[in-house]
């Protein structure tokens, strides 16, 4: 089993080029104080390496920063000036691009060498309060959700262990984490099979209800480190040095900020990042990943947040306008959220933002570039403030830990031209260009 838990770490910090030519989106943990960026992405036809020919212990934890930007030839922050909006472009085909991971590669729960859990083990204790759901009664709920499988005899006394971080896994690759098990034996790759089947079954009340229990384990398992991280950080503030962030602050006191498919990289945001008088809801179409956001904050005693499972594409508009509405990636996993988006900007509160994030790879930005691009220029031509900067870059560029694009609603309508608009959104792409010039894929990966 110890075989199936290395390829599980493996499988977040490789894109692997069998892995039908896919363009990764990973990154190391951000805003832990380690590194000033997050690792930039590496396609596989590029690295031409397999996953066996690198191991995680050969990764270092971040790249290295783009080079330094000759910030007075690219402008960063544009304020309005009026005119005429622009209507945005057709649909493009969707990018072949897309990211596997979104922000932060969680850690794979460690695979424990204890007890083996029995076949049909008794509920030692129910999951109420502060407290975890036992590996028996995660047995036992499984069995009745998938009767049928044989995961539980496969994997044994670490079978908890292996469901949470498969599923935890499928959750930022979708297939194509199950794609990469096809070279593991029959009997695993039919057991993560299972796993993923029981996760898809979202009406089935005995599927949700494993699931549910396992976010809910899962979240504990991860408490412990958060809360290392967040004392470091904390440390790492006292003694003067700056941790980037990656949620940039409401500009609204009091505001609704909703985060669009933050997946369970919101539980870092939720132990670090949060603001008092800020309501916060994290939405998710996983029932696993809204149990363990909804853990976390449980955990962390954050009650201004929650997470919401819902499908992004049938959000309705909120009663109370938004501070902020904050996508990170939700364009890669959700087709057709590109043109959800632009509905969604109306919801917006006058001085209220629209924050638009990437890991900073080439993949991601294009993909913005393309699936954003024609909203960005219309709202820009509305008299939206807009701003950039990129993670990692000096000066004003890296203010956080993502790259991050921000659009303010002006408080007073007005307008600009068309050709106004696309100057100023011209000069992101002229940025993107430099940066990806300069983008090297090996660079700090062996140290």
């Amino acid at each position: 089993m110890k075989r199936f838990a290395a390829w599980i770490v493996a499988a977040a910090l490789l894109p692997a080029s069998s892995w039908a030519q896919v363009r990764g989106g990973v990154s190391a943990p951000t805003g832990l104080g380690t590194v000033a960026a997050p690792t930039p992405v590496i396609s596989a036809p590029a690295l031409q390496l397999s996953p066996s020919a690198l191991t995680a212990a050969s990764l270092s934890p971040a790249l290295a920063a783009p080079a330094p930007l000759a910030a007075p030839a690219l402008a960063v922050v544009v304020r309005p000036a009026a005119a005429k909006p622009e209507t945005p472009g057709s649909d493009q085909a969707r990018a072949a691009g897309n990211a596997l991971f979104d922000g932060t590669v969680p850690s794979a729960p460690a695979i424990g060498d204890g007890p083996m859990v029995p076949a049909s083990a008794p509920e030692e204790r129910r999951s109420s309060g502060l407290s975890p759901p036992s590996e028996g009664e995660l047995v036992a709920a499984y069995r009745a959700a998938s009767p049928r499988s044989n995961a539980v005899e496969t994997f044994g006394r670490d079978f908890v262990a292996v469901a949470a971080g498969a599923i935890q896994k499928y959750t930022f690759m979708g297939n194509y984490f199950l794609e990469g098990l096809k070279s593991q034996p029959l009997a695993i790759y039919r057991a993560a099979a299972d796993f993923i089947s029981t996760h898809d079954k979202r009406q089935d009340a005995p599927s949700r209800r494993f699931m549910e229990l396992l976010g809910r384990w899962n979240a504990f398992q991860d408490h412990g480190k958060e809360r290392m991280i967040a004392m470091k950080i904390a440390m790492m503030e006292r003694l003067g040095q700056t941790v980037p962030r990656n949620l940039p602050p409401s500009p609204i006191p009091g505001g609704e900020y909703w985060d669009m498919a933050a997946g369970m990289n919101a539980q870092g945001f939720i132990h670090r990042e949060l603001e008092p008088g800020t309501r916060y809801s994290f939405f998710d179409y996983s029932p696993f990943v809204v149990s363990y956001l909804n853990t976390a904050a449980e955990l962390a005693g954050a009650k201004n947040a929650s997470a919401v499972e819902a499908d992004l594409l049938q959000l309705k508009r909120p009663a109370k306008p938004l501070a902020v509405l904050r996508t990170k990636n939700a364009v890669h996993y959700v087709p057709g959220f590109d043109k959800k988006l632009e509905t969604m900007t109306d919801w917006i509160a006058p001085g209220g933002q629209l924050i638009i994030q990437n890991d900073p790879n080439p993949a991601q930005r294009s993909m913005i570039i393309e699936k954003h691009g024609p909203l960005a220029r219309r709202l820009i031509a509305e008299g939206w403030a807009f701003e950039y900067g990129f993670s990692g870059s000096p000066g004003n560029w890296g203010g956080y830990a993502l790259d991050t694009i921000t659009l303010t609603r002006p408080a007073l309508a007005f307008e600009k031209t068309a050709a106004e608009a696309q100057r100023e959104w011209s000069s992101y792409e002229r940025a993107v260009q430099y940066l990806e010039r300069r983008f090297d894929p090996f660079a700090g990966l062996f140290r």
